[in-house]
């Protein structure tokens, strides 16, 4: 008997038949030690998060006080400076020519205040990176040179015994009254409005930080509240102990935000403004003492000098009068008979005044430069030296204000990122018991 055998490539092929998957696909998620292990990673995740953001808030706020306090401030000071020193230049280089023989001390304060704007404008120049600003600080400095020259050109000509030696120094003083200073007050205005600017940004509330900290605290709260239904226990000894260390990082933040913040505010709102309005007291105080001192020199616009020497004085009255009666943490004692001190000066130049009204521009020229206690120059260097301590006072107060908005946030970003790590450790083991359960 043969057995015939197929050929193998004739066998039928087997087939395989479609199977279902005993699970689908992602269910573990859907399992208790699944859910357990999602919120775990979910809570982790938003713990990091927090941290991520209290850090990165605290930096950048510490950086931009830091800006301020090493860059933008002493840029506006300097700039400050520049406006106050021109001023001062004006008004003892007018005091030095009526001197007639140029007294040592006047002469050489004219040449310390052209030396301090010098300097000045090479601290401005040092910082400026606005092309409109550094332009503006170019045509400053230029023209300084142009009025230095007519100055040395009107002194020349006045030990020479020539008239014309009034004109030149009008004219200088026409050029710094009408380009050199009004320039120098925008440069000084733009600088100390970058100051405001940059502290004001220093003072807004991290909403969105908070609100990443809240939704990890509800989170946890949540996760608790689950996880106590699901194992029979009520309190998850980890899920407390990250929440207090979340909760921890959260009162460090704030505390020290809001510190923080009061201090920005002090500093921009306390002494920011009184630096600036001292400030301009100082430099509103040497351009009334130019007018005075030109009326004596250019004979036929006392009148014109007058009415602008009036003007400076009630001006510099009145807003000294509502800046002492702010109620604000700067030292004003320096200031405190600085009202009796414009008093005086105005009744001295009311006799300068009438002497000149009947042509004895000799005894004006006495009273103006005299140092008797009725005198002008009396008054007006007592004025200038309490302006000048107010300013320091200020500008000493204004720069313990941005330090300490600064110093308070220290070891915040150290802080948070701890208790962060400590938060998210005492969340995992917290659940790993829960999870062992379920081997």
């Amino acid at each position: 008997m043969t057995v015939e055998l197929a050929h193998p490539s004739t066998e039928p092929l087997a087939s395989r038949s479609p199977t279902t998957p005993a699970h689908p696909r992602w269910w573990f998620l859907w399992t208790t030690p699944g859910r357990i292990l999602t919120i775990g990673l979910v809570l982790s995740a938003l713990v990091i998060a927090s941290a991520f953001a209290t850090s990165t808030t605290i930096n950048d706020r510490q950086q931009a006080l830091t800006t301020v306090l090493d860059h933008t401030e002493p840029l506006a000071f300097a700039a400050g400076q520049l406006y106050t020193t021109l001023s001062v230049a004006d008004a003892a280089a007018a005091t030095a020519f009526i001197a007639g023989a140029e007294p040592r001390d006047v002469r050489q304060r004219y040449e310390q205040a052209i030396t301090d704007a010098s300097v000045a404008v090479t601290r401005a120049s040092s910082g400026l990176t606005d092309e409109s600003l550094v332009q503006l600080l170019g045509r400053i400095n230029a023209r300084l040179a142009v009025y230095t020259g007519l100055v040395e050109t009107a002194r020349t000509n006045n030990r020479a015994g020539n008239p014309v030696g009034s004109s030149y120094l009008s004219e200088a003083s026409a050029l710094m009254q009408s380009q050199i200073l009004p320039d120098a007050q925008r440069l000084y205005e733009e600088t100390s409005a970058r100051v405001d600017a940059e502290t004001t940004a220093s003072t807004r509330i991290p909403a969105a930080v908070m609100l990443v900290v809240l939704a990890t605290l509800m989170f946890g709260a949540f996760a608790n509240r689950w996880l106590a239904r699901r194992t029979r226990r009520r309190v998850n000894i980890g899920f407390v102990a990250g929440g207090m260390a979340v909760l921890i990082m959260l009162i460090w933040v704030t505390t020290a935000l809001v510190i923080s913040t009061s201090d920005s505010r002090s500093a921009k709102d306390t002494a920011a403004e009184s630096l600036k309005t001292v400030t301009n007291l100082a430099i509103t105080a040497q351009q009334a003492r130019a007018d005075e001192t030109l009326a004596l020199i250019r004979r036929g616009d006392e009148n014109l000098r007058k009415q602008s020497y009036y003007q400076r004085i009630e001006a510099m009255q009145q807003q000294l009068a509502q800046y002492l009666a702010r109620d604000t943490r700067i030292d004003k004692s320096d200031l405190t008979g600085a009202e009796d001190l414009l008093t005086k000066w105005r009744a001295a130049d009311d006799r300068i005044n009438a002497y000149i009204a009947v042509g004895n521009y000799q005894a004006a020229t006495q009273v103006a430069l005299g140092t008797g206690e009725d005198d002008s120059t009396s008054a007006f260097d007592k004025l200038d030296d309490a302006l000048s301590k107010g300013i320091e006072q200020s500008r000493s107060q204004l720069r313990n204000d941005i330090a300490n908005a600064r110093r308070v946030l220290s070891g915040a970003t150290v802080g948070a990122a701890l208790l962060s790590v400590a938060a998210a450790l005492a969340v995992a083991l917290g659940l790993w018991p829960r999870l062992s359960e379920y081997r």
